[in-house]
């Protein structure tokens, strides 16, 4: 099952301070690209999810990350090899599908119980041998398996995306998660971050895909 490739920070770090260099592009392709998909970065952690000739196999991020068991155990209960079939009916024998999510709530992260009250997965992406997915294959997908995908903020500059994290916006993943309970209005605790990509999806040289992310906390606001 392939990892799932760690996603670079839009800018270089300050080797003493670890926040970012605002006027550093990590990468010259970034600059290339006009609008960005941006989506809500979830303090969780990461999971992967394989199926292959009739069977499912669940991971984390890499081949040592250790998952709870209190999330594996959920996992299996929503990614059984029924589901499988039924959402890839024209699955041949050898082609391996995985997807990739991220497992959140309480006792996922130090604030995880404030995305919701139980566990659960946000699919991102989702592989097919060789073929990544678009956005909209990805959302059908997800909606067969019972979980959704991470928020959609919209389309933005580079200079829009840094502004918009820099405003401290509210979770979105928590304000639907949480919408009509205790939390009050205005009391949704702030997104830890972005993530930004290209549609349709674009590769650097290395064959990693064109994506970046951003968190608040890699400013000094």
């Amino acid at each position: 099952m392939e990892e799932y490739s760690k996603i670079e920070t839009l800018f270089d770090r300050d080797p003493k301070t670890f926040k970012v260099l605002e006027d550093k592009i990590r990468l010259k392709e970034f600059l290339m690209i006009q609008k960005w998909r941006i989506t809500e970065k979830i303090d969780g952690t990461n999971v992967r999810i394989c199926y292959k000739n009739g069977s499912v196999e669940i991971n984390g991020r890499t081949e040592n990350a250790q998952m709870p068991t209190f999330l594996f155990n959920h996992l299996k209960e929503l990614f059984t090899v029924e589901k499988f079939k039924q959402a890839f009916p024209d699955l041949k024998e050898g082609m391996e599908v995985v997807l990739y999510g991220e497992g959140y709530g309480p006792r996922i992260q130090k604030g995880g119980g404030n995305y919701r009250k139980d566990v659960s997965l946000r699919l991102f992406d989702v592989k097919i041998d060789k073929w990544w997915l678009e956005p909209d294959n990805i959302e059908s997908i997800a909606e067969k398996f019972g979980v959704k995908t991470v928020p959609t903020i919209g389309d933005m500059t580079i200079e829009e995306a840094v502004a918009y994290v820099k405003s401290c916006p509210q979770s979105i993943v928590s304000m639907h998660e949480y919408e009509g309970s205790t939390l009050e209005s205005g009391k949704y605790p702030p997104m830890e971050g972005i993530v930004a990509r290209t549609v349709p999806l674009l590769l650097i040289r290395s064959g990693e895909r064109l994506m970046w992310k951003l968190k608040r906390k890699d400013f000094k606001l």
